[in-house]
């Protein structure tokens, strides 16, 4: 976590998450899947979450577009916000200096 006990790492991935168009695809022909499949990144208490929910999933599948195709997400846009996102994370860490978790 960044110093001072903070969410610098995940408020940055929010961030970015929020500077690309919609990360969800929603074929006509499978309507009830791809709804069914977002349903499982749903965090009540926030959209926020819920996008921070769906990058750490796919980091944790190792950036899979097969990851990404089978929960109806645009491997696109989540590659864009990766690279988007980690060079906002790299500058922040020259600049300041703070150590950021993974």
């Amino acid at each position: 976590m960044g110093e001072k006990g903070g969410y610098v790492y995940e408020v940055l991935t929010i961030v970015s998450m929020l500077s690309v168009p919609s990360v969800f695809f929603r074929p006509k022909d499978k309507v009830d899947e791809s709804d069914a499949a977002w349903e499982k990144f749903f965090v009540p208490e926030s959209d926020h979450l819920t996008m921070l929910k769906i990058y750490q999933q796919w980091e944790s599948s190792e950036y899979s577009d097969d990851w990404c195709n089978k929960h109806f997400l645009h491997v696109k846009e989540l590659r864009k916000d990766r690279e988007e996102g980690g060079g906002e994370v790299s500058q922040l860490q020259k600049e300041s200096a703070i150590q950021l978790a993974p």
